[in-house]
């Protein structure tokens, strides 16, 4: 008998290794209350996965998977034209973000996972879908944050809230120097000196690109718009790919 009970206990151990596994490596959602009730036109994405290289990052916290823009909820990372200032020199601190997180994506060991996220705690228009990624175990957003490559969303999760004050007291990426909100920067505040550039363009269609889209290259526009959130208050769609 006690061979028997032994035999059993042998048996159940790595099945609940797996259990165990399985629940370890489940991203953990930031907001508390996230639901996928709360992210309209997100029906179709919940729980999708993509390879990263196959993610196309618009801006900061602004990404495209499967033709579809998303916000990433829970942080505001500098605009694509945004500059900050740093021991008196001004660097590109909205194109650095948007590479970052390009980086995040192109370097992912993992597929990407993406989920809605809390629409009410987003401070995004309700009409457009955020969502929450995860590389692995690893929050993007909190990722972000942590590197001083973005801000948090105020009242969207306490730990990023915390990430960002440990980033700001080591002086990490955005918070070694001076810079504007990106909130106020895209309502049209600008420190003093800095070369404000807007780098997306509207096709003259509906349409609208980022810098970053390879397809850039080949528009020629007089209408130049400084964000993603100022396209989409013009009503604008991003261009989407050739068929």
């Amino acid at each position: 008998m006690k061979r028997v009970i032994r035999l059993i206990v042998l048996l159940a151990i790595p099945a609940l290794i797996a259990i165990g596994l399985h629940w370890h490596s489940a991203p953990v959602h930031a907001a508390d209350t996230a639901s996928q009730d709360n992210a309209p036109q997100l029906a179709d994405l919940a729980g999708q996965e993509a390879r990263g290289r196959d993610v196309q990052v618009i801006d900061g916290d602004t990404i495209i998977i499967a033709g579809q823009v998303l916000d990433i909820a829970g942080m505001d990372a500098p605009e694509l034209g945004q500059q900050c200032l740093h021991n008196g020199s001004f660097w590109d601190c909205g194109m650095s973000s948007a590479m970052q997180l390009r980086k995040y994506f192109a370097m992912a060991p993992f597929d990407v996972h993406c989920w809605p996220g809390d629409q009410e705690r987003a401070g995004k228009a309700d009409d457009f879908p955020i969502v929450e990624c995860g590389i692995g175990e690893r929050d993007v957003a909190a990722a972000m944050i942590s590197d001083g490559e973005a801000l948090p969303i105020a009242g969207y999760s306490h730990r990023y809230d915390r990430l960002s004050r440990d980033a700001d007291n080591a002086g990490i990426g955005i918070h070694g120097g001076d810079m504007i909100a990106p909130s106020d920067w895209r309502a049209g505040k600008r420190l003093d000196g800095e070369t404000g550039r807007c780098l997306f363009i509207a096709d003259g269609k509906g349409n609208y690109l980022s810098t970053l889209d390879p397809r850039f290259a080949d528009f020629a526009s007089d209408t130049k718009i400084c964000s993603d959130e100022e396209a989409r208050d013009m009503n604008l769609n991003y261009l989407p790919p050739s068929p």
